[in-house]
């Protein structure tokens, strides 16, 4: 009898096992949120709710499907309506993901898993050229004192880092051009390339992204 119940508690321990192991967990902090309040992960094309979180104490947790490689689009999660404005994109590929925002300093951060590591190592550089080039650009649109001299000076150094820009994004994708962190960032820069580059990297994306309905838009 007891070597019955010995194999039922086993049996039910690895379905528990296998379970957790098939579903992505993600951590969250957050600031500028209520207690009662909800966060959301959706799909990153539509607004398909996969989820749903109360925030308590400022944080919540989601509980989801592990994505499968082949799924390279990356989930997002959001506030409920109300609450301040807040996007943030997670690979749901891995059992565990942290999440922390903080909206006084108007910031996120996604960590603790391979794919969501290395997509911030990679976003790193090309978020700060971002941040650069809004700051120059609203210099331009709301500082009535600049000269056209200063103007031109600013035009000349955004053009010098949005070339860097593009730069910085084909390497990243060169680099990843095997795994889902280099499908994505094709994806997103699909249009942004020259075609000739585009094509170029598109032949060296493995089978499983390169097949993508994601990419019917320019496929030749």
């Amino acid at each position: 009898m007891r070597t019955k119940n010995l194999c039922g508690i086993l049996m039910l321990f690895s379905f528990l096992v296998s379970c957790t192991e098939q579903q992505c967990i993600i951590h969250g902090t957050t600031t500028g949120v209520k207690d009662g309040d909800y966060m959301y992960i959706t799909e990153y094309l539509d607004n398909t709710y996969l989820d749903s979180a109360v925030v308590m104490n400022g944080k919540f947790t989601f509980k989801l499907p592990k994505a499968s490689e082949e799924d390279f689009l990356p989930k997002v999660i959001v506030p409920a309506v109300g609450n301040e404005p807040s996007v943030a994109m997670v690979f749901t590929q891995d059992s565990e993901v942290k999440y922390i925002r903080d909206s006084n300093k108007d910031i996120f951060d996604i960590y603790g898993s391979p794919y969501n590591d290395l997509f911030r190592i990679e976003s790193f550089k090309t978020d700060s050229i971002s941040h650069v080039l809004g700051h120059l650009d609203n210099l331009c649109l709301k500082d009535s004192t600049l000269t056209e001299e200063q103007k031109d000076s600013i035009t000349l150094k955004m053009n010098e880092l949005i070339k860097e820009d593009s730069i910085l994004n084909i390497q990243s994708i060169e680099r990843n051009i095997d795994n889902l962190v280099g499908a994505y960032c094709l994806y997103i820069n699909r249009h942004r390339l020259n075609k000739e580059t585009f094509q170029k990297l598109f032949e060296r994306l493995p089978k499983k992204f390169a097949s993508s309905k994601h990419f019917d838009d320019v496929r030749k």
